[in-house]
C-alpha cells in the first residue's frame, strides 16, 4: 500500500527534516533562559535589586565628606628670575712677613733711641724708616699720645722765722684805735708768741709758747686774756692730753695740734719754706686747732695776691682765709703774708657774727732779742 507524505497544516512551516519551526525557536529561547540562569549562579551578571527601599536599619549609613568649592584660577604671575647667589668674599691675602732689616755697617755709629708716645721703643735707621716695633702690626691705628701727667704738688716744708716785734694799727669798723703788735722771738728749740690790742676801752692778749720740731711749731701752753679774766690750754705731747682751764676738761691731743694764734706763725713757716706752693688759688692747708674750750679742724685757703696799703706805701701780699669750721660759723678770719716782711703779716681781719671788722695792718717793726 502507498505511504502518502503528511502535508503541514495551514501557518505551519516545515523544516527540511519534518521538524516544525516554531518548536525551534521555544528550544531556542528555553536555552537562552538555561544560559542566564546559569550566568547569574556563576557571579558572571548581576541582577539590580528591587526598587522598593529597604527599611533603614537594614541600609548601611553612607558619611559624606562636602568638600569645599574649588579656588578661582588666580591670574598668571609674571615669572621671577631666580636670586642671584651672593658673591664669595674674596679671599684675605695673607700677612706679609716683616722684612729683616739689613745688618748695618760696623763702621757706622748706631742712630739714637726714640720714644713712641704708646711707651714702645723704635731706632730710628739710616734710610729714614723706622725698625720693627714689639707691638706694632701693618693694619694698627696710631696710639693717640698721652694727656702729661699733671705736674706734682710743692712739697710741704717748714722754715721758722726769725725774731721781731711788729707794730699794727688797729681799726674797728674803720675807727682807729691804739695800737696793737706781734712779738715773736724763738732760739732755735723754744719759741714765744705774744699778740696784744685794744678794742675800744677793752685790752686782749694773747700768748702762746712751746717747742720747734722738725714740722713746726709744737705748742705746749696757750693762754687768753679777755678783761682780766685769763683761760688757758695745757698741751702734753707725752701723755697725749690736752687740758682746759677752767675746769680742768681733758681731750685727746691731735698730733701737730695748733692754737689760735701759733696757726698763723704756723702758716709763715710754711710759706718760708716753699712760697710756690701757694702759686695757685685754692691750696688749702688743714690743722687741728685748740682755744680754750675745745679742739676742732680748721682749713686755710690760699685765694691770691692782692696790694695792701700800709703806713710804708704799698706791700704786694698773699692772702689766705680761713674756711667756716661748722655750719652755723659765722665769723671770718683773714691774713696776709708779705714777702718783704719775711711772710709775716702784714695785715690781719676778723669779722664777727654780727658785723663787727676788727683791722691791724703793719704800720712798722723792729728787731726782737732771741731769748724765748
Amino acid at each position: 500500500m502507498a505511504t502518502l507524505a503528511q502535508t503541514p497544516g495551514p501557518g505551519k512551516t516545515a523544516t527540511p527534516d519534518g521538524f516544525p519551526r516554531r518548536r525551534l525557536r521555544w528550544v531556542a529561547v528555553l536555552v537562552l533562559v538555561l544560559a542566564a540562569h546559569a550566568l547569574v549562579l556563576l557571579g558572571l551578571v548581576h541582577i539590580p535589586g528591587p526598587l522598593v527601599p529597604l527599611p533603614a536599619t537594614d541600609v548601611p549609613a553612607l558619611e559624606a565628606i562636602l568638600l569645599p568649592p574649588p579656588a578661582p584660577p588666580q591670574p598668571p604671575q609674571p615669572q621671577q628670575q631666580p636670586a642671584r647667589p651672593a658673591p664669595r668674599p674674596a679671599p684675605r691675602p695673607a700677612p706679609r712677613p716683616a722684612p729683616v732689616p739689613r745688618q748695618a755697617p760696623e763702621a757706622a755709629p748706631a742712630p739714637p733711641v726714640a720714644t713712641v708716645p704708646a711707651g714702645e721703643t723704635e731706632t730710628a735707621s739710616a734710610g729714614g724708616t723706622s725698625g720693627t716695633a714689639p707691638a706694632a702690626t701693618e693694619a694698627a691705628e696710631p696710639t693717640p699720645p698721652a694727656p702729661p701727667a699733671p705736674a706734682p704738688a710743692p712739697a710741704v716744708h717748714y722754715v721758722v722765722p726769725p725774731p721781731v716785734t711788729l707794730h699794727y694799727a688797729s681799726y674797728v669798723n674803720g675807727v682807729r684805735n691804739p695800737d696793737g703788735l706781734i712779738r715773736w722771738q724763738q732760739d732755735g728749740g723754744r719759741y714765744q708768741l705774744a699778740v696784744e690790742t685794744r678794742v675800744l676801752w677793752f685790752r686782749f692778749a694773747f700768748h702762746s709758747a712751746g717747742a720747734l720740731g722738725p714740722a713746726g711749731l709744737v705748742p705746749q701752753r696757750y693762754e687768753e686774756s679777755r678783761r682780766g679774766r685769763v683761760e688757758t690750754a695745757q698741751f702734753d705731747p707725752a701723755a697725749g692730753t690736752v687740758t682746759f682751764v677752767p675746769g680742768n676738761r681733758q681731750v685727746p691731743l691731735p698730733a701737730g695740734a695748733q692754737d689760735r694764734f701759733s696757726v698763723f706763725l704756723q702758716m709763715v713757716g710754711l710759706v718760708r719754706g716753699n712760697p710756690r706752693r701757694y702759686a695757685v688759688p685754692g691750696v688749702t692747708e688743714r690743722f687741728q686747732v685748740a682755744d680754750t674750750r675745745d679742739i676742732e679742724p680748721m682749713q686755710v685757703q690760699y685765694v691770691g695776691e692782692e696790694e695792701v696799703e700800709t703806713g710804708q706805701g704799698f706791700l704786694r701780699a698773699k692772702h689766705f682765709v680761713r674756711l667756716p669750721r661748722r655750719a652755723d660759723d659765722r665769723r671770718r678770719v683773714e691774713i696776709w703774708l708779705a714777702e718783704p716782711l719775711g711772710w709775716m703779716p702784714v695785715q690781719l681781719r676778723q669779722t664777727e657774727p654780727d658785723g663787727t671788722q676788727i683791722d691791724l695792718i703793719y704800720r712798722g717793726s723792729e728787731a726782737a732779742a732771741g731769748g724765748a
